[in-house]
């Protein structure tokens, strides 16, 4: 006969083998391996095991305690690690009295675990088949960790609080469906609410009806993942506008999901009064200067054409003195002595001289009356032709001309033309004592390495520094008509010519030494206190 293998025992047979004398060490062992602590206690309250796990937990193995003290013994305190926790309230104690499935956390803290450590306990009570109780079996698991993460997540959650509510600026969450999750009380206050009546509220009701259509488009750009800063205005609670900036940016969930928008906000009422302000004064101030401007135009007209009509009206009887000066000297000469003939000359110079000064004026007066005309001009072609033009009037002067190639400017060239015609004839006149005229055009530098400054120099007459404020005067000379001849005019022409176009004029001399006339053309800065020359 083939020999039957034994039926495998029923599970109830082998549960019962397990709890025989010979399977108690692996029973314990298996209590011990746990990874939660355990202790057992009979129905007396006489603990009866304690594992490894549950003595490391709580710092104390068993002892001899009776259940009235083990909160005392054991070291045992509410969460907050201050308050101790009575023994009546231990899990434990409760399943010895018959609570069915009773727990808390609790933290322990005894001379053999004095750093303390946070569990959850949770216990059974134990009974027979009949219902006797035999006693409770309490489960300990280690929550310190979890707690600590706990504590310093809210610690880092209420420093957060405390710096958002102190911060003097507005911060307004919203969800995604634009309706407010957060506001601090200094946005609340802002907009004369209380925190709890703008909670839940939607952005919508927090402004008028034309900013609606906006803000949606903003907040639909946050939803595509941009952000933004704009002057806004808001409304407070008692319909009084608020200009805020606000500077708004997308919030996302762990897995990058879009869950609404954060701003920071920002109250610019008290700027955007000032900048009104300022524009209110800027308009008044321009028109303040276009009345003004319109009266200088003005005056400026009155006085050319006052000029312009006394010139014109001048002439007549100046040409009446001219005309009688030279029918006295060519049908009375003989009748006249050498003293009225003299008297004829200095009439008819004085008249020819009064000619000159009317020819000034109106050059003078047509500086601003010209039409401007800008282009490119060629300053050194400019000044050949010039220097060629004298020197053709003065053949016999020996004059050696210095004049820079290359010198090309934005400007009108008739004006640019008189400016110097002037300069360059002054160098001419003023070096005539010179038996070898020396005349120099050319450019150098400000100190700022930018700004070209021309000049025209010469080794002439020179003059006075302590007079030079009187250069650029109409009908200020420094030298005298019998030294050099003149009207006076022509500097003050060619200071009018440059400030059309942006520039200025300065002088610099010495007695007997010759010089030196710098000008500028469309300055871009502050021109400095003391004005250089090329020599310096």
């Amino acid at each position: 006969m083939t020999a039957q293998s034994p039926s495998p025992s029923p599970p109830d047979e082998l549960a019962e083998g397990l709890f025989q004398v010979q399977h108690h060490a692996l029973l314990r062992a298996i209590l011990d391996n746990l990874s939660e602590g355990v202790i057992v206690a009979d129905a007396r309250g006489h603990l009866l095991y304690f594992s490894p796990k549950a003595q490391t937990l709580s710092g104390l193995g068993l002892t001899d305690a009776s259940p009235e003290a083990w909160s005392e013994k054991y070291g045992v305190f509410h969460p907050d690690m201050r308050t101790r926790c009575p023994t009546e309230k231990l899990p434990l104690y409760r399943a010895l009295r018959g609570e069915q499935e009773p727990e808390e956390e609790l933290f322990i803290r005894n001379p053999q675990a004095p750093e303390g450590r946070h569990i959850h306990s949770s216990a059974r009570p134990v009974r027979d088949i009949q219902g006797t109780l035999l006693g409770a079996i309490v489960s300990m698991r280690d929550i310190h960790r979890q707690r600590q993460a706990e504590a310093e997540r809210h610690l880092t959650e209420q420093r957060f609080r405390l710096i958002v509510e102190a911060a003097q600026e507005g911060i307004w969450t919203l969800d995604t469906d634009n309706r407010t999750t957060y506001v601090n009380h200094y946005l609340a206050e802002m907009l004369g609410y209380t925190v709890d009546e703008m909670m839940g509220r939607h952005v919508h009701e927090f402004m008028d009806e034309e900013r609606r259509q906006r803000v949606t488009q903003n907040l639909e750009k946050r939803r595509q993942g941009q952000g933004g800063v704009v002057d806004f205005q808001l409304l407070r609670k008692d319909g009084q506008p608020v200009w805020t900036m606000l500077s708004s940016n997308p919030m996302y969930d762990e897995e990058g999901r879009y869950v609404g928008a954060l701003a920071m906000v920002t109250d610019i009422t008290q700027r955007r009064a000032a900048e009104e302000q300022v524009r209110q004064l800027n308009a008044q101030l321009e028109q303040r200067i276009a009345e003004r401007t319109a009266q200088l135009e003005f005056s400026n007209r009155e006085l050319e054409a006052f000029a312009y009509s006394v010139a014109h009206d001048l002439r007549a009887p100046l040409r009446s003195i001219s005309n009688f000066t030279l029918a006295l000297t060519e049908d009375c000469s003989a009748q006249l002595d050498d003293t009225g003939q003299d008297y004829l000359k200095r009439i008819r110079a004085s008249a020819q001289r009064m000619s000159e000064l009317i020819d000034g004026i109106l050059a003078l007066s047509r500086v601003n009356r010209t039409e401007f005309v800008q282009a490119e001009v060629n300053l050194s072609a400019l000044a050949r032709s010039i220097a060629e033009q004298l020197q053709r009037w003065q053949p016999q002067r020996t004059v050696r001309f210095r004049i820079q190639d290359g010198l090309v400017d934005r400007g009108d060239s008739q004006l640019l033309r008189s400016v110097l015609e002037n300069l360059l004839g002054n160098a001419w006149k003023f070096t005539r004592e010179r038996a070898i005229a020396e005349i120099e055009f050319g450019t150098t530098l400000l100190e700022d390495g930018k700004q070209r400054v021309y000049f025209v120099r010469d080794n002439g007459a020179g003059f006075d520094m302590a007079f030079r404020e009187k250069l650029f005067g109409v009908f200020q000379r420094l030298h005298t008509q019998q030294e050099f001849e003149g009207n006076g005019v022509g500097l003050a022409t060619v200071q009018r010519i440059l400030r059309r176009h942006g520039g200025r004029i300065w002088g610099e001399g010495l007695v007997g030494h010759g010089a030196s006339f710098s000008f500028t053309l469309h300055e871009t800065t502050t021109p400095p206190a003391v004005e250089p020359g090329p020599n310096t």
